[in-house]
C-alpha cells in the first residue's frame, strides 16, 4: 500500500514502473498461513483481489487473462472431459472451464484454502457459482504432490499460478511439468501463464525451456490484460500432439476477449519474442 495515501493500492511491477489503483472501501485484508490476502474496492476497476502485494485480478479485465487461459486449449481439444486446474483460487479459471458442455469433472486444487474461501464470499462476480457446480472438485494441498500422487488422467492441465517465487516456485520446474506429462491421456495438453514478455522475458523464456525437456511440443501466444505488467501477457501451451493453433469448435457462450479469430491471431507472436523463443 502507498504510504502517501492509504486509499492507493501501488504495485511495483518492476523496480522502476509502479502501478497505482485508487481504493474505495477495503473488503478483506489477513494473512493467511502462505501469503498477504487482499480484497478490496477499486474507484474504475471494480474489486481488487492481491496477493503478496501484486494483483491477482480486478473484476474489470479478469476476463480478459481467464478466457485466454482456458480457451485456446479446451476448443483445441477434440473432447475435454477431465479438466485439472492447479491454483485459480479465485474460481475464474473453474467459471470458464465449465462453461464448456463437454467438461464432465474439474478438479481444483488450491494450496490456500483462506483464497478460496474468501473469493467465493466476496467475489461472485468471478466464481458465478462455479465451486458449487456438480462437476466440481475441490482439493486444499500444494499442486505439485497432487499431480505426483494423481491416479487419474486428465485430458486439460491448467496451472493458474502467480509468478514462480515463493510456494510457487515449484509449479515452474521440470520435475513438476513431468509429473503433469503422466498425469494426461493420450493428445492431453497443459497449459500455464508465462508471464511478461517485455518485462520478464527471462521468466517466459526458462518456462518455455523447461516444458520443452518434457513435451514434443511448446507453443507460446499472446494475450493482454490491462492490469499485468505491460498489459502484454504470455501464455505458454504444450503436449506430444499437434498444437491447438486453430479452434476446433465455435463457442457456444458469450465471451468478453476471446474469439475463434483471437485464438489464431494470439499465436502470431511479435519478432521480439520469436528472437527470445529462439536462444
Amino acid at each position: 500500500m502507498s504510504t502517501e495515501d492509504d486509499r492507493w493500492f501501488t504495485e511495483a511491477q518492476t523496480e522502476g514502473v509502479r502501478l497505482g489503483l485508487r481504493l474505495g472501501r477495503e473488503i478483506l485484508a489477513r494473512r493467511t498461513p502462505y501469503q498477504d490476502l487482499l480484497l478490496a474496492e477499486t474507484t474504475e476497476l471494480g474489486k481488487l483481489l492481491a496477493l503478496d502485494g501484486r494483483i491477482m485480478l480486478t473484476e474489470r479485465d479478469e476476463a480478459f487473462y481467464h478466457e485466454m487461459l482456458v480457451h485456446p486449449a479446451l476448443f483445441g481439444h477434440r473432447d475435454p472431459r477431465r479438466v485439472l486446474i492447479i491454483g485459480g483460487g479465485d474460481g475464474g479459471t473453474l467459471r470458464e472451464v465449465l462453461r464448456h458442455r463437454e467438461v464432465e469433472e474439474a478438479v481444483l486444487v488450491e494450496i490456500d484454502e483462506e483464497v478460496v474461501q474468501g473469493c467465493e464470499q466476496f467475489l461472485e462476480s468471478v466464481h458465478r457459482g462455479s465451486f458449487h457446480d456438480p462437476r466440481t472438485k475441490l482439493v486444499f494441498k500444494p499442486g505439485q504432490d497432487f499431480v505426483k500422487e494423481v491416479h487419474f488422467k486428465y485430458d486439460v492441465i491448467i496451472v493458474d499460478s502467480s509468478d514462480p517465487v515463493g510456494p510457487n516456485l515449484p509449479l515452474f520446474r521440470e520435475a513438476f511439468f513431468r509429473d503433469c506429462k503422466k498425469a494426461l491421456r493420450q493428445g492431453g495438453m497443459f497449459v500455464c501463464q508465462s508471464g511478461s514478455p517485455f518485462y520478464y522475458p527471462e521468466e517466459l523464456e526458462e518456462v518455455y525451456g523447461e516444458l520443452g525437456k518434457v513435451f514434443g511440443r511448446v507453443g507460446v501466444y499472446l494475450g493482454f490484460v490491462p492490469t499485468y505488467p505491460s498489459g502484454l501477457w504470455s501464455f505458454c501451451i504444450a503436449g506430444d500432439g499437434e498444437l491447438p493453433l486453430e479452434p476446433l469448435r465455435e463457442p457456444n457462450f458469450p465471451t468478453r476477449y476471446y474469439t475463434p479469430d483471437v485464438h489464431r491471431a494470439a499465436f502470431v507472436l511479435p519478432r521480439f519474442v520469436e528472437e527470445l523463443l529462439s536462444k
